[in-house]
């Protein structure tokens, strides 16, 4: 093998150097290999010192593990996992750390993957990559671009629209499927049996069940509290104002929409009353704005959204002193 081809293999496995163009002669040139292990697709014998290989087998998937840095991983999911998407699959870091990788079909044949020159699979790239690469090809274009004279708008808002462009996305992954990943940063994968969108390393690090979709049975899924409501998925009441997660979110999808208290805020509107009911006067008093804690806003309660739920001037909280100094017991 030339010494130019041999040295361009070897970087098209460095991280910051690498390429689609390059690696797809990588992957090429593994076909004079006779090995047939996944590693054995990749690379030559010879070649595979330079960067080390790892390979994450289903047993670790299903129990959750860290695929380390700048490594050739192989990842082998188990054939009764359930499908999951690159998200899920990967903790949903991909808009924090660049990763790329392709999985292997089920009928892969090396020999058709020599005479194709492409990638044996289909290729899977994080967001923050996908975002580099596109940077990098358009900064590129720049400084070689020309505008020719017959080149028209519609031309330029097309070159604008296909540049780095990426194809055949690997979105969905199923189990049995066997994947190739290179990260710059370490990433926790595993697999999500539970179906609740978060991957057996996550649940492994935060504390919650695997097998239980809700960990905290306060009707919110463990992935969403997680990742998009930011609530603790083993706590029901992650803020402590006496209304439990699956309550402040109402339709439980995840996220604050309109009219829903901050399940992560003990006082949504900041008027000094928690959103449910809690102890105050080292546990002497009960105080609150939703009194019977059920999440809906009934005669005689506040506003958990509004600092002057009646509209009259009065802050509630000065409402409630008022009744207090008077001897209510209704406050």
């Amino acid at each position: 093998m030339p010494r130019p081809l041999l040295h361009g293999i070897r970087k098209s496995m460095q991280w910051l150097t690498v390429s689609l163009g390059v690696l797809t002669l990588a992957v090429v040139v593994t076909a004079v290999d006779q090995g047939t292990s996944l590693e054995g697709r990749l690379l030559p014998s010879h070649l595979r010192g330079a960067v080390p290989w790892k390979t994450i087998s289903a047993d670790q998937m299903e129990k959750g593990t860290t695929a380390p840095a700048d490594t050739n991983v192989i990842i082998q999911i188990p054939d009764d996992a359930s499908q999951m998407t690159l998200d899920v699959l990967t903790g949903y870091r991909g808009r924090d750390i660049r990763f790329w990788g392709y999985c292997f079909p089920e009928n892969y044949d090396r020999d058709s993957a020599l005479s194709k020159r492409q990638f044996p699979g289909t290729i899977f790239l994080s967001h923050k990559e996908r975002e580099m690469r596109l940077e990098q090809q358009m900064n590129l274009r720049q400084e070689n671009f020309t505008v020719e004279e017959d080149l028209t708008e519609e031309d330029l808002n097309q070159e604008r629209t296909y540049r780095g462009a990426i194809r055949h996305q690997q979105e969905i992954f199923r189990g049995g499927t066997s994947c190739y990943l290179m990260t710059e940063q370490p990433l926790p994968i595993g697999t999500d049996n539970d179906k609740d969108r978060a991957n057996s390393a996550v649940e492994r690090d935060i504390g919650s069940d695997a097998q239980n979709a809700d960990t905290d049975a306060d009707g919110i899924k463990d992935g969403p509290e997680t990742f998009f409501l930011a609530t603790n998925p083993v706590l029901r009441d992650s803020d402590g104002d006496g209304l439990i997660d699956g309550i402040e979110d109402t339709n439980r999808n995840g996220h604050r929409d309109n009219g829903e208290t901050d399940a992560t805020k003990w006082d949504t509107d900041g008027d000094g009353l928690c959103d449910g009911i809690c102890k105050v006067d080292k546990g002497r008093r009960l105080r609150g704005e939703d009194k019977n804690i059920n999440g809906v806003l009934d005669e005689g309660e506040f506003d958990p959204l509004l600092i002057d739920s009646d509209g009259d001037d009065i802050l509630d909280l000065q409402e409630v002193f008022v009744c207090e100094l008077g001897g209510g017991t209704e406050c």
